[in-house]
């Protein structure tokens, strides 16, 4: 999933181009934009908050994809329960910590690609009707404006009468064209918000389901149960491409998943982690000379080129460089280089004591993150998660750090609450951290 940004004069290029091409033959009229962005409109389910549906449609859609998405076997299934309550038993004693809150026991579950696009769905899904409403277009007020119940957007103007020309903001004395249009694709992208954001996270779990392994590629929410599904085909492609033994690549992702899963299950990262891509979002927001960027790329005829355009989170998010953005981008950074540091070096501990010669495994996965698909750059761009090794050497770096100054003990008090989370510049000096941690309280 490529950026659909254009290059070329980023002053209103929309109206006049769009005005030229909505006044060709071909559109059959210069009202034909306006009747067809209503008509889109009427077209999407209403509500507030992400329209959940089209999400799963589309993620079963691009994980599918044009080839066989098999089934796991049975047998690969029990093969994955024995392996996960080995892993299970190293990581509580590793980490000093029960793997999960509740106590209960945690499984890898094996899945086929559509499955888990769909079940990695509904672990993102209370980060993901937060952040709906975060990035929703804002009223002149500066608040989230969103489409209501009905349709209804802001200005009292429902779906149905904001491009019929009478009665609505557009239906006035506009007489300069540009402005009229500027309203005109504000206003669509109010009403279309909901699906829009459903696109994008439906188009980001379908291609993350292309490529991966475990639910913790990305560290945004832990799964809800103790089942965390795998993509049972991508382990065996794995194993397969990097001539690994498929039982000592079961074993290490049993450990890996679960070792993530300890950590982003505490109360205090889980929240944490939500709030920063929260704050993210509200930060950086669509708007309307992108949008109709896109709508220049589009067949008006084909809602799939609409879902297809809409669906890039990279090009629906403008590069906003505040110094606020800068500064949640940082303390989001901190904390998932944290979490990755600490859940491969738990990883790590395992796998060599089970596996032994972990190295052509571990040179498989950095090559893999080295080289990320599709769904990896739409979750940096949507979620503001980076991603790539160089944030997993970050965060291993930190470990080290820590290790060779105090020992595990002082690292499993990270996971307490969030104020002992390391900050942006304590990731980059262990020292800090410590000594921060030594100070009495208050």
């Amino acid at each position: 999933m490529t950026s659909m940004r254009r290059s070329g004069p980023q002053r209103n290029p929309l109206p006049r181009s769009i005005l030229e091409v909505s006044d060709s033959p071909f559109f059959g009229g210069g009202d034909f934009l306006r009747t067809m962005l209503g008509d889109l409109v009427r077209m999407m389910p209403t509500g507030p908050g992400l329209q959940w549906q089209l999400a799963y449609q589309l993620a079963g859609q691009i994980a599918a994809g044009q080839g066989i998405d098999p089934n796991p076997d049975p047998i690969e299934r029990i093969r994955f329960e024995e392996l996960s309550a080995i892993a299970e038993l190293h990581v509580a004693e590793v980490t000093g910590m029960p793997v999960s809150p509740a106590g209960s026991s945690v499984r890898l579950v094996p899945a086929s690609r559509t499955e888990w696009a769909r079940r990695i769905l509904d672990t993102w899904r209370p980060v993901l009707d937060r952040l709906a409403l975060a990035l929703g277009p804002t009223d002149a007020g500066g608040d989230s404006a969103h489409a209501g119940a009905g349709g209804d957007v802001p200005g009292g103007a429902g779906a149905s009468d904001l491009f019929s020309g009478g009665g609505g903001p557009l239906g006035e004395s506009d007489t300069d064209d540009e402005t009229a249009m500027d309203a005109l694709l504000g206003q669509w992208a109010t009403a279309m918000f909901p699906a829009m954001t459903a696109w994008q996270v439906g188009s980001v779990a379908g291609h993350l389901a292309e490529r991966a392994l475990g639910p913790y590629g990305v560290p945004l929410a832990p799964a809800p149960s103790g089942e965390l599904l795998v993509v049972s085909s991508n382990v065996a492609s794995v194993a397969d491409d990097w001539s690994l033994a498929i039982d000592d690549l079961r074993l290490w992702l049993c450990a890996h998943e679960i070792a993530y899963h300890t950590v982003l299950s505490r109360p205090a990262v889980s929240a944490r982690v939500a709030d920063l891509v929260i704050e993210h979002a509200e930060r950086v927001r669509p708007d309307a000379d992108t949008i109709g960027q896109l709508l220049q790329g589009a067949d008006p005829t084909d809602m799939a080129s609409f879902a297809q355009l809409l669906g890039d989170p990279s090009a629906l998010l403008p590069g906003t460089d505040s110094a606020g953005l800068d500064r949640v981008r940082a303390q989001l950074d901190a904390v998932t280089a944290a979490v990755a540091g600490y859940a491969e070096h738990v990883t790590a501990v395992i796998a060599g004591r089970l596996i032994g010669n972990t190295t052509p495994i571990g040179e498989a996965m950095r090559r893999r993150r080295v080289s990320r698909g599709d769904g990896e750059t739409a979750a940096e761009s949507l979620f503001g998660l980076s991603l790539d090794q160089a944030q997993i050497d970050r965060g291993a770096h930190f470990v080290e750090g820590v290790l060779e100054r105090s020992g595990d003990l002082q690292l499993a008090k990270m996971w307490t609450d969030a104020a002992s989370l390391p900050t942006p510049a304590e990731v980059d000096a262990p020292g800090l951290w410590l000594a921060r941690l030594d100070l009495p309280s208050d």
